[in-house]
């Protein structure tokens, strides 16, 4: 069984939510996801999802705004198993940008939410639509 820990982020402006497009190249290319990603070496949960937000949207952030939501897990097939940290975030510094070739939008949180999503993150998807979060 393998684990993998994974940083992901509901930023929130307005009353819209920040969805990114994985780049056509990568593994499930074109699904649309949360911003985020993999830790690194002995990285924390906020330690990897300040650098997934600058080195793929170009925002820098304060740690000490990121609330901290919800811990999912979810598996792909039965050996290989993501936890994911969610993360809600209202406030940061610079102009969000298309790098890495992602595409992003902003959607209404009330939706509707693109089809074509990672199945990891419908979960959140789900509790953002029932309000079990408070965002």
């Amino acid at each position: 069984m393998k684990f993998t820990f994974v940083s992901v982020c509901i930023l929130k402006q307005r009353n819209k939510i920040l969805f990114t497009k994985r780049p056509s190249k990568k593994y499930f290319g074109d699904f649309w996801e949360f911003p985020g990603g993999k830790l690194e070496n002995d990285e924390t949960f906020e330690i990897a999802i300040k650098r997934e937000l600058f080195e793929e949207l170009g925002i820098k952030i304060d740690i000490k705004n990121l609330i901290s939501l919800d811990v999912i897990n979810h598996s792909y097939d039965k050996r290989n198993f993501i936890i994911m940290n969610v993360f809600l975030l209202k406030k940061w510094s610079g102009v969000i940008k298309k790098k890495d070739a992602q595409d992003f939008k902003w959607i209404k949180t009330s939706g509707p939410y693109p089809e074509k999503f990672l199945e990891g993150g419908l979960l959140i998807l789900k509790r953002i639509k029932t309000k079990y979060y408070s965002i």
